[in-house]
Formats: C-alpha cells, sequence, structure tokens
C-alpha cells in the first residue's frame, strides 16, 4: 500500500515515544529516590527546656519519682530517680535519636534502663537501644536511670539529634508517577494489542489488493487485447489519470482510485464485435455509433460495483465533452463527473500519442497543441494545464 512507510514509521516513532516517556518516569523516581535518600541521611537538631518544652517535633519531659540522702557513695550525697518521656510529635516517623540533657552539678549513674547511657561532664548522653530507637509519629518512648549526684540535681536544657525515616512511598510525586507509568503501561499495550491486530488487517488489506490490483490489470489486458493496436492503453490512461490526480491534490487513496478506474474506463469494448474495433480502415457511420455504446455497455457492467465509488462513471461518461457534444449523455461543463473529465484528457492523450491500426502514432507536440486547442471544448480547461505541465516536466508520456 502506499503508505506503508508510513506505517512502520509510525509505529517505531510510537514506541520511541514510549520509551521516552518510561525513561522520564524512571528518573523522575530515580531523583526522588535519591532525595530522599539524602534526607534519611541527614541529621536535625532541636533544643529545649523541661520546663519550656522544645522548639521541633521532639520533645522530652522529665519526672524525679524518687530521691534520697546518699551514704554508701564517697563524694556524693543525694541519690534521685529520673523518669523521662521523649515524644515524637511531628508528622513522620523518627529514627537513630540520641538526646544530650544537661544537669547543674557532677553525677554518676547508679542504674538505667531503655537505652545507653553516658556522661561527659554535666551532660547526660542517652543513647536508645535498639528497641527504643525508632518512634513513629506521635508515640513517645520512656527511658530512666539511677542518678548518684553531689547536690539536687534540676535538669537544665537539652539537645536531640535525629535522622527522620524518610521513604520513597512518602512522597505523593512517586504515586503520581507511579498512577501515571501504570496508565501508559495501559495504553502501551493497549496500543501494542492494536497494532498487531492492524498489522494483521493490514497484511489481510494488501493481499485483497494485490489480488484486486492483479485483477483489474487482468480485465485491463483483456480489454487491450481486443485490438492489438491499443496494447498497454488501459495501463498507460490509468497512470496518466492519477498523476493528473496526484497534481490536483488528490489524496493517496483518491489517486489509487483514480488509478482503479483509469484502468476499466474501457470495459465496455468487450461488448464490441472484433470487427468493427480492428477494422483497418475508416468507420462508417453505422459502425462509428456502434462503437460509441462501448460507454453505455461499460457502465451498465461497473453499475453494481458499489465498492469501489465513481468507476461506472468512468466507463460511462469518458467520452462526454466540456461544450457537451460528446456522447452518449451529451453532459458539459462541471455537470460532468471530475473522475471522466480527469479520464477524458488522458485518454486522448494517449490515443494521440499511440499508433492505430489506420495511422501511426502522433508526436508529442501534437498532442500538447490538441489539448491546448480543445481546452475549454472538449476538455476541462481546468485540467488540460495539469497534464501540459506533466509533459513539460518529462513525467508524461510513460512507457509501459
Amino acid at each position: 500500500m502506499k503508505d506503508k512507510g508510513w506505517f512502520s514509521r509510525n509505529i517505531y516513532k510510537n514506541r520511541r515515544i514510549y520509551m521516552a516517556v518510561f525513561a522520564m518516569y524512571t528518573l523522575i523516581i530515580l531523583g526522588i529516590f535519591i532525595y530522599y535518600s539524602n534526607m534519611r541521611e541527614r541529621t536535625y537538631v532541636v533544643k529545649g527546656t523541661i520546663e519550656g518544652g522544645g522548639t521541633g517535633e521532639l520533645s522530652i519531659s522529665a519526672e524525679r519519682s524518687k530521691e534520697w540522702k546518699e551514704t554508701g557513695t564517697p563524694g556524693f550525697d543525694r541519690g534521685m530517680e529520673y523518669d523521662f518521656v521523649i515524644l515524637n510529635s511531628g508528622h513522620g516517623d523518627v529514627l537513630e535519636w540520641q538526646a544530650e540533657i544537661d544537669f547543674v552539678t557532677d553525677f554518676v549513674i547508679d542504674s538505667s534502663w531503655n537505652g545507653d547511657f553516658e556522661v561527659k561532664d554535666h551532660t547526660l548522653v542517652v543513647k536508645p537501644d535498639k528497641k527504643t530507637k525508632e518512634m513513629e509519629s506521635k508515640e513517645e518512648k520512656t527511658f530512666g536511670l539511677v542518678m548518684i549526684s553531689i547536690d539536687e540535681q534540676d535538669v537544665q536544657e537539652y539537645r536531640i539529634y535525629y535522622k527522620e525515616n524518610f521513604q520513597i512511598t512518602d512522597s505523593p510525586i512517586f504515586w503520581i508517577v507511579i498512577a501515571a507509568a501504570i496508565i501508559t503501561l495501559t495504553v502501551f499495550i493497549t496500543d501494542e494489542i492494536n497494532l498487531q491486530r492492524y498489522s494483521k488487517l493490514r497484511k489481510w488489506q494488501e493481499e485483497i489488493q494485490a489480488i484486486l490490483l492483479e485483477s483489474f490489470t487482468t480485465f485491463a489486458n483483456i480489454i487491450d487485447a481486443k485490438d492489438p493496436y491499443t496494447q498497454g492503453h488501459s495501463l498507460r490512461v490509468a497512470q496518466y489519470a492519477r498523476l493528473i490526480a496526484q497534481k490536483m491534490g488528490y489524496s493517496d487513496i483518491d489517486q489509487e482510485r483514480v488509478y482503479w478506474i483509469g484502468m476499466l474506463h474501457d470495459i465496455g469494448k468487450i461488448g464490441i464485435t472484433d470487427v468493427i474495433l480492428q477494422k483497418p480502415g475508416q468507420l462508417d457511420n453505422m459502425e462509428y455509433s456502434t462503437i460509441q455504446t462501448h460507454v453505455d455497455i461499460g457502465g451498465l457492467i461497473l453499475k453494481d460495483f458499489k465498492a469501489l465509488p465513481d468507476i461506472a462513471d468512468g466507463a460511462q461518461y469518458h467520452h462526454e465533452r466540456w461544450d457537451g457534444k460528446g456522447y452518449s449523455r451529451h453532459l458539459a461543463g462541471k455537470d460532468i463527473p471530475e473522475i471522466a473529465r480527469i479520464i477524458c484528457v488522458a485518454d486522448s492523450f494517449d490515443a494521440m500519442t499511440s499508433p492505430r491500426v489506420y495511422r501511426k502514432a502522433l508526436s508529442i507536440e501534437f498532442a500538447k497543441k490538441e489539448l491546448m486547442k480543445c481546452s475549454g471544448t472538449q476538455f476541462d480547461p481546468d485540467i488540460v494545464p495539469v497534464m501540459i505541465q506533466l509533459i513539460d516536466e518529462g513525467v508524461v508520456p510513460i512507457n509501459i
């Protein structure tokens, strides 16, 4: 078919577009993953006081649940028990947190729970154990210790270092991209299925077209075989008609339609006796009238051929004249179907430039002058210049 290359190119073009779109989705998801991976590695810090609360998502509250005089630890005279609560009031999960809690005076840790504790100067460093280091949003964890101090202790400030547990699935963009990718994949799969179906249909259509083309060519050969001096006439007229249609801006499909109609324009000659068709001399009036009936015979033969619009018009009206003096219906001007006006010009040019039983082939220059001379009388004045241009460009005539 004419657009086979177009079809193939568009398959690959569509696939390239899908590949580009999926590559874009992959890059977006990769970018989101890298962003959230980097966010997971960032360490945040919040500061606060037990009385005043915190400045960020995490905060610590403390309760001194017990207090006593200490006599068993040299240099220290006060013992106390602290219970701490760390709260994640934010919207995200927290992992790997660590707290630093400042006290007033020196102290040592007698015992502790839910974490690892270390003392640096007056600062208590708390590293949670495996069970308590991760906190979901709105969750709280408890830890505590027994402290031996020189004097009564008061918690001063605290600092919490932590990482947020960022997940790629936390991003709305991620789910938008996934949804878009699923939709695109669905469209791609559907498109591929349709392409496969269309490819099979197309192959079937090409086979049918090949059969039609061979059948039409066979009919054209049968028609031309009626008169050895017109060998190849139908195929040349069909080609000239297609070239004219192309110059007139017909679509590829309509050009093919014109070509096929041109091939069968003389099918009515099947009904004319060989004695008349192959007569070497001038036809008398009765014989000429008989020849003229081939257009009506052709129209009658093709009238029920509905699969190819206008095919009967090509056979029926290609001998009508622009001035209305043609045969057999004496139509004039644009009352003559355009396909018939195109075939009329193509048919007349080939008739002049082909040998006949009663004369030799006329020259191209003579045929050009005759076309221009009869423009507006025998031929459509808009079609003749198109044929002249094809001749001047060397496209016409052709050899079959």
